[in-house]
């Protein structure tokens, strides 16, 4: 069945959307559609989720239990901290169509801005303090109530096998192509070795686990956080770095200059400042200790997966060219080049807040 009739019969499941006058692609991810959909007195937003990316049943039961909790937070804290996802006619909060697809709804917020670069340090401070409120919500969340909607998603080891796998079989004119930047993957796998002898010490607890800066939403009334399907177990140090790895940089993430990749001090500042605002005194030591580890492993982590993706022809990421996955790999070395060489500066600055 066609994208369109899909996502006209899902709409028909919501009281909110029986009168649609129209919907179009909206926003730019990577993984799932998203739709703007348009009534008679109101917009929502429609996402339809990649069944080959995330495992549906586990999507589903984990958006049920996290919005419960959030709904009982949100009511006694007198917060918000995300848009309201809405219930379809028979009380649920996504409906899996023929396909195996599961759909939702989501209300619409005018005069809401998210950026994908930060332009300003207090643009990265708001952001990073909006995640570390959303962290204490989770930190009051059973990890064990929520299952893994990706297995194995942020796994350094996991990638590092699965790059090395992907070498084995990618051919010599692809791996030509990425010399440099296969070159230093293998380089850097003491990463890995550092993450992994941590790791195993490290408290579990509900996550973001994709904290990209485009993942917040900006409004009168504070910064909202987005793209929940990756809640579940995993570890703060990941959420942390992957702020690091979305807001220092002035670059797009497929920057095709390098020289435009750079790693900007004052955004690392301001948003670890604004991430341990509320969060500090509620994280172990070793949590604190490790922020740093947390986000030279994630984008080591994220370096492999662009080139996994780019060495198997591009089968994860949405590509607009057949190289677009290498560009993106070469702007995740620069940047992890780049903390590499301030190491010992950045990590006394996380601990001397």
């Amino acid at each position: 069945m066609e994208k369109k009739t899909l996502a006209e019969n899902t709409l028909k499941q919501y009281s909110e959307t029986q009168t649609v006058l129209n919907y179009e692609p909206f926003g730019d991810g990577h993984i799932n559609d998203t739709f703007l959909v348009k009534t008679e007195n109101n917009h929502f937003i429609l996402q339809r989720v990649n069944k080959n990316v995330f495992r549906t049943n586990a999507l589903v039961h984990n958006y049920k239990v996290f919005l419960d909790y959030l709904d009982t937070y949100q009511q006694k804290e007198n917060v918000k901290l995300t848009p309201v996802i809405l219930t379809t006619l028979s009380n649920n909060y996504h409906i899996v169509d023929e396909e195996g697809f599961a759909w939702r709804l989501a209300e619409f917020i005018p005069g809401t801005k998210s950026y994908q670069i930060s332009s300003d340090p207090a643009i990265s401070f708001k952001a990073a303090e909006a995640m570390g409120k959303f962290q204490q919500f989770l930190n009051t969340l059973p990890a064990e109530d929520f299952e893994f909607t990706i297995i194995n998603y942020h796994n350094p080891a996991s990638r590092l096998q699965a790059f090395k796998d992907a070498l084995s079989k990618a051919s010599e004119s692809l791996k030509q192509l990425a010399k440099s930047e296969i070159d230093f993957s293998l380089a850097h796998q003491n990463i890995v070795n550092e993450y992994d002898a941590v790791a195993k010490n490290l408290p579990q607890r509900v996550t973001h686990n994709d904290t990209k800066l485009d993942n917040m939403l900006f409004y009168d009334k504070g910064v909202l956080v987005i793209d929940l399907d990756t809640v579940m177990p995993s570890t703060v140090l990941f959420d942390y770095g992957d702020m690091v790895r979305t807001f220092t940089s002035p670059a797009a993430e497929d920057e095709k200059d390098e020289n435009k990749v750079t790693f900007r001090t004052k955004h690392f500042e301001a948003l670890t400042k604004g991430y341990l605002k509320g969060l500090k005194e509620s994280l172990q030591p070793i949590e604190r200790d490790n922020l740093l580890l947390g986000a030279r492993a994630i984008i080591y982590e994220q370096t492999l997966r662009f080139l996994t993706d780019y060495l198997l022809g591009n089968p994860y990421y949405k590509v607009k060219y057949r190289e677009h996955n290498l560009i993106r790999t070469k702007t995740q070395v620069k940047l992890l080049s780049a903390i590499e060489q301030n190491k010992t500066q950045l990590q006394h600055f996380i601990l001397s807040l």
